[in-house]
């Protein structure tokens, strides 16, 4: 009988084992005050710093969060619209916070929650907030991995040290592990030879930086940036940009992403909020 059980134990650990997956959710372009920011270009308006568009979008947005019970949220970028205005940064902690305890945590920054100089990009208002500006996170075989795009995008010199940086991270992976990528800018939206644009990375790195992933085996990259949603690809390598989860640029709605690894497998969708 003794045996008996513990066979059973076993048989059940590794069906268990077997199907469990590892869910994240990914946020872009929350930015608060960025719908104050449109309407005080309107003629004879002044700003005025209302952020009840997005903090309720947030607000939605964390709900279906503890709803969905994910083991980590990725924030890609652009959490507020004035890198250099504390009530926004605030404002976007306190809705955070109510993200359940269990679940991780992980930000990069977007251009706005940065300085961004002739040639020089100053991460101090995202790094006093949430530390480094990119991140590995390595569960169980599923490794996420967090960069700051804007260097890449506003030729920073500090892009060669996390090129090298992000180089090292993904030679550390195993070949079995499903390694996925998150940033702000998208490197392309539909293609990796579309012409350079306000959104894109510029196109003479795109190849640079998607050769290594291919040659890393990386299984997917995810962006924000756009406002709208777009899905690409490159060698096999998804390119996937997930639209703002408020204020909208296109004809996409309010969302997050849903990333879901199981073993080998990645699948995703978008979740209006």
């Amino acid at each position: 009988m003794k045996k008996l059980v513990i066979l059973a134990f076993a048989l059940f650990a590794l069906v268990s084992c077997a199907e469990k997956s590892y869910v994240i959710v990914q946020i872009a372009d929350s930015q608060l005050g960025f719908d104050a920011a449109v309407k005080a270009q309107e003629p004879g308006a002044e700003y005025v710093n209302d952020l009840t568009y997005e903090v309720e979008y947030l607000r939605k947005a964390v709900a279906k969060i503890n709803e969905i019970g994910p083991d980590a949220v990725i924030f890609t970028g652009d959490q507020v619209h004035l890198s250099g205005d504390a009530e926004q940064w605030d404002t976007f902690e306190d809705i955070i916070a109510g993200i359940d305890q269990s679940v991780c945590r992980f930000h990069v920054p977007g251009n706005h929650d940065i300085v961004v100089g002739e040639g020089k990009i100053d991460v101090t208002p995202f790094s006093e907030r949430f530390g480094e500006d990119r991140f590995v996170s390595r569960n169980d075989g599923v490794n996420i991995v967090g960069i700051n795009t804007s260097l890449i995008k506003y030729n920073d010199p500090a892009e060669e040290e996390q090129k090298e940086w992000l180089c090292s991270v993904l030679g550390d992976s195993k070949a079995s592990d499903v390694t996925l990528i998150f940033g702000h800018h998208p490197f392309f939206g539909e293609d990796i030879e579309e012409e350079d644009g306000y959104f894109q990375v510029q196109k003479a790195k795109r190849h640079d930086y998607f050769d290594m992933f291919v040659e890393m085996g990386v299984d997917a990259v995810f962006a924000g940036h756009l406002h709208d949603s777009r899905a690409a690809e490159y060698k096999g390598i998804p390119m996937l940009t997930t639209t703002s989860a408020a204020y909208q640029l296109g004809d996409s709605k309010p969302s997050i992403r849903v990333i879901t690894v199981k073993g080998s497998e990645v699948s995703e969708e978008l979740v209006e909020i």
